[in-house]
């Protein structure tokens, strides 16, 4: 009988060290995501998340170990992997439509296509009516709506999302975390999502890694994921604070080092 096949993960890094200038300010980190999971990595400012992502998409390359993306060794950049920045990263002189178009004109998408894209995505995250709006005339979490919209836009299969909702209100958060939710179920793509926030990662999570500068110190699987009347019992989260815990003991990052 023959063997069941295992799907490739999505990302995988093997023993893998990450900094800058030589310097590792992350090391060993053991880490397997599945396809279409959102993986949620929770840990202190400072302990390497927002270092994680970017070498996930290809900005920042391993000082030593593997890290892969489907089954391949990331070398730099790729069209199916994209970053979500918690900072307003649309361009003030483009409009909504044409933010979400531009991810679209650097894969060689035609300019018919790249219309009928921003305009669903737009749609699907209720900002049909202000697709031609500036950013500077649209609220922190309509430009945020944007700033997904544009990711999903181009059809990745990885998604890495640093902090997005961090500067946000709660009622605003909330909203935001419901609709990364609706646009997940209806692309599939795998899903990164950093935060500090324990409510948040049991709230987004399939699963959730706990990362201090020495790794992960800890994998939590969510019962009930995304499911706000089930939600997982307070021994869960004191389980996560207690991880949390674990690695405030490790030395600072020195003051001015690009991490969160």
């Amino acid at each position: 009988m023959s063997a069941v096949p295992t799907a490739v993960p999505a990302v995988q890094a093997r023993d893998l060290s990450l900094g800058y200038a030589g310097e590792a300010i992350l090391e060993g980190v053991d880490l397997e995501v599945a396809p279409g999971e959102i993986l949620v990595v929770l840990g202190h400012s400072g302990c390497g998340k927002s270092t994680l992502l970017r070498a996930v998409v290809g900005l920042v390359r391993p000082l030593s170990g593997e890290l892969l993306a489907g089954g391949r060794p990331v070398r730099g950049t790729a069209a199916e992997r994209t970053l979500v920045f918690q900072e307003d990263a649309l361009l003030p002189w483009r409009s909504a439509r044409r933010n979400v178009e531009l991810g679209l004109a650097l894969q060689g998408v035609s300019r018919a296509e790249r219309g009928r894209r921003a305009t669903d995505w737009l749609e699907r995250v209720g900002l049909g009516r202000y697709a031609d709006r500036l950013p500077g005339q649209l609220s922190g979490g309509m430009r945020q709506r944007v700033q997904l919209a544009r990711a999903l836009a181009t059809e990745p299969s990885v998604i890495c999302m640093d902090e997005p909702f961090g500067a946000l209100d709660a009622q605003t958060r909330a909203s935001m975390q419901r609709l990364l939710i609706d646009a997940w179920q209806a692309s599939r793509c795998t899903v990164v999502f950093v935060t500090h926030d324990v409510d948040e990662a049991i709230r987004l999570g399939d699963r959730i890694v706990v990362l201090g500068r020495e790794g992960v110190v800890s994998e939590h699987r969510v019962e009930h994921p995304r499911d706000t009347d089930r939600p997982p019992g307070p021994d869960f989260r004191a389980e996560l604070i207690a991880s949390l815990g674990r690695t405030q003991s490790l030395a600072p990052i020195q003051e001015g080092t690009h991490v969160a």
